[in-house]
């Protein structure tokens, strides 16, 4: 801004006097200024906005490995630069948060798979939110599930996502084996409901057990054989100890709050328990093995069954093989290795079998219950006889595969979702969510998949620092730290242009000189799209006034995560913040003698300033994103300082503002947004050209910019590019500074 005195002189629309700065004489303006305008309260003034986009992969041709995520602004067939780049997988979409002008009306994503091969997707910029998943092809209609399958989805989820909160997760810690309070020999004992009883014996005995005190019973006999003949117990808890065989009688019943934990051999025939029993060592039944409501079983190693009924949980980590499995509503099993069904497996509605590793099966029969697969799973079955309910797959692609025979009652019913490859005769069931009919996925074999499917996938292309992006596509190939460069607006033409009024909390001229900067800023990613540095340049085009204004610009990362600062300015990190902030420059003044902004006058030289630094445990790339972030000036003339600071239209103060200022004179920060008037208008705009013809002295924008008003009064819908198209129609060259 200019000088007060030399403000209110010229503010004044009656006087018809000159003005003087500077021995030039300047006329007073008589056209209508910006505060003419009716603006709507919901205007931001950004000519350019953020878009989240969430870019994932559905092309399983390459298993695990990641592709490369290029957004464009112009068609890269005409060998435009992408303006952000980064890393998906099966498993992880590309997130980031691009500034976009306004007036873009779509972007181009490019592919690029780890083999070099490559498509683009052209998509409208609807919303400010951008979300898709690409194939092996491309398609000019993204088609996402249908509202009602959607909502299916919802229901069906729900579901899973109660049971998984369970079930998926680390199978339960046995009970810790507490010391021996009693040490009992013979062919009885009789448990204590306070103590612990320590049965030991020297030959292979048959033991009576009264147990209804409750209590723990231990039995440890390496090397012999235990047999229990007379077994009343409530509340019991039995460990079997390391080189011990248990013979349980011919029906083994646990009730609710009794447990058992094997580190030793246990066989039985009939088990039915209510209680909790963890296998740490081999147990079998020849019988019937039911898991009611409340009861649950964890086998850590290998436990081998006749036919299973679970309706509480059960949960594999190792060895699980029966002749048949029954889950009924409200139950839960969970394979985290190897479980073998030599008959029939059957998921019944209301119940979810979680597979995290291999489970075989003769027939399989999911009646209206979920199998839920998860980060490169494999089911297979010799026959698939019906299918009522849901196979739903994430992470990395899992397998599900049919050997033989596909029932009539599989045929055209059921639903597969997700990441999950289905193998066999051809469905006509639902695939949606990434779902496909395919073979080909590859799987190593392992201790616990036994089987694998398809073959390794041979190298692709070269990738020398082992990041996962291959030497084409990373920028920087030597270098695992860093792979991809994310680039401002316009960065390749100048970058962009912000123009602020100084007067702050006054009311400006808004002839948008008083301060001119173009900027670029450029932020490098690794291949987890994590920011690891960031670049910028800034530019000191004109200065319009007396005020010495100091400028620099906050970012959004902490200032603890900042290393290897540089500044072309020798100004350091500015201290007294929580956040990173960079200062330009303390005077404007002393940095360009001439103000650049009246035509005939001399031009100063324009003022550049460089910085860079690097980030730990920087923030994702879909956090920060690449935009101006909050550039602001400050007033440095005596009597004001450096709580006066000046933003960009609802860009919030730094730690260093003086709070008292806000609500005074003209600003509105206390009941609208930060640095704006009462008419909801900006002391600073941002422009996404770096050629930007700022007004001269005392012409508004409105009269330079024909279209400027139209713009602002319709909230931004009309008019976007009034800065950048030329023609007596759209600006006033006469009231547009022709030096720059």
């Amino acid at each position: 801004m200019k000088r007060k005195l030399l403000t209110l002189i010229c503010g004044i629309a009656i006087l018809t006097a000159s003005c003087k700065k500077d021995n030039t004489t300047i006329e007073a303006p008589t056209e209508s200024a910006l505060t003419d305008l009716v603006v709507p309260t919901t205007f931001n003034w950004q000519t350019s906005r953020d878009v989240n986009f969430s870019i994932g992969i559905s092309d399983t041709r390459f298993q695990n490995r990641l592709y490369v995520i290029g957004v464009f602004l112009a068609d890269p067939a005409t060998g435009a630069t992408a303006v952000s780049k980064g890393a998906a997988s099966l498993v992880s979409p590309f997130n980031a948060k691009i500034s976009v002008p306004a007036n873009v009306d779509g972007v181009f994503i490019l592919k690029t798979a780890p083999d070099g091969s490559s498509i683009t997707q052209y998509v409208a910029l609807m919303s400010q939110t951008v979300s898709l998943s690409l194939g092996a092809t491309a398609t000019n209609n993204i088609t996402l599930p249908s509202a009602q399958s959607a909502t299916i989805e919802n229901v069906k989820l729900t579901s899973l996502t109660n049971a998984q909160s369970t079930f998926n997760t680390t199978p339960t810690t046995a009970i810790t084996e507490p010391g021996c309070a009693i040490t009992s020999t013979g062919t009885s004992v009789t448990s204590s409901s306070t103590k612990v009883t320590c049965y030991t014996a020297t030959a292979n005995t048959t033991l009576d057990v009264a147990g209804t005190n409750g209590g723990t019973l231990k039995i440890n006999a390496p090397g012999k054989v235990i047999t229990i003949g007379t077994f009343t117990h409530t509340k019991l808890t039995i460990f079997v100890g390391a080189g011990t065989t248990v013979i349980f009688p011919a029906t083994f019943v646990l009730t609710d709050g009794e447990a058992i934990v094997n580190n030793g051999v246990i066989t039985g025939v009939n088990y039915n328990s209510a209680g909790d029993l963890y296998n740490n060592g081999t147990a079998t039944f020849t019988g019937t093995f039911n898991i009611s409501a409340t009861g649950s079983v964890t086998n850590a190693s290998v436990l081998v069954v006749k036919d299973a009924r679970v309706e509480g949980a059960l949960t594999n980590t190792k060895s699980f093989v029966a002749t048949t499995l029954t889950t009924i509503s409200g139950a839960g099993f969970y394979n985290e290795c190897n479980t073998d069904i030599n008959g029939t497996l059957t998921i019944n509605s209301g119940s979810i079998v979680t597979n995290n590793s291999l489970i075989t099966a003769d027939n399989t029969v999911i009646a209206a219950g979920t199998l839920y697969l998860y980060d490169g799973a494999m089911y297979q079955t010799t026959a698939f006889s019906t299918n009522t309910g849901l196979v739903y797959a994430t992470g990395a692609p899992s397998l599900f595969k049919v050997v033989t025979s596909v029932g009539d009652a599989a045929l055209n019913s059921g639903a597969f979702w997700g990441s999950v490859q289905y193998c066999g005769k051809e469905l006509k069931a639902s695939f949606g969510y990434g779902a496909v009919q395919a073979c080909g996925l590859y799987l190593p074999k392992d201790d616990c998949n036994t089987l694998g499917n398809g073959a390794a996938p041979a190298p692709i292309k070269p990738d020398t620092d082992g990041d996962g992006i291959f030497d084409e596509q990373d920028a920087y190939p030597n270098d695992k730290t860093k792979a991809f460069d994310n680039y401002s607006v316009n960065y390749s033409n100048g970058g962009s242009t912000v123009a602020f009024e100084d007067s702050w909390p006054s009311q400006g001229d808004y002839d948008l000189n008083d301060v001119v900067l173009t900027y670029k800023h450029q932020v490098i990613t690794n291949a987890s799209n994590i920011v690891v540095r960031v670049q910028g340049e800034w530019n000191l085009i004109a200065t319009g006034g007396d005020y010495q204004n100091g400028a620099g610009i906050q970012f959004p990362i902490l200032k603890s995560s900042i290393t290897n600062f540089s500044s072309s300015s020798g100004l350091p990190i500015e201290a007294g913040q929580d956040s990173l902030v960079v200062p330009l420059f303390t005077n404007s003044r002393a940095l360009q003698s001439t103000w650049n902004t009246i035509n005939g006058q001399a031009v100063s030289p324009t003022k550049t300033f460089t910085f860079s630094f690097d980030v730990t445990s920087g923030p994702t790339f879909a956090a920060m994103g690449v935009s101006s972030y909050n550039p602001f000036i400050w007033n440095n003339t005596s009597g004001f300082g450096r709580g006066y600071e000046t933003h960009l239209y609802g860009r919030k103060p730094t730690q260093l503002a003086t709070a008292t200022l806000f609500g005074t004179k003209a600003d509105n920060s206390k009941t609208g947004k930060y640095y704006s008037t009462v008419a909801n208008l900006p002391w600073g705009i941002e422009i996404p050209v770096a050629d930007f013809k700022y007004p001269v002295e005392y012409k508004p924008v409105t009269v330079a910019y024909l279209k400027f008003g139209t713009w602002a009064s319709s909230g931004g819908t009309l008019d976007k590019d009034w800065y950048s198209t030329t023609g007596v129609v759209f600006r006033n060259i006469d009231n547009l500074f022709a030096g720059k």
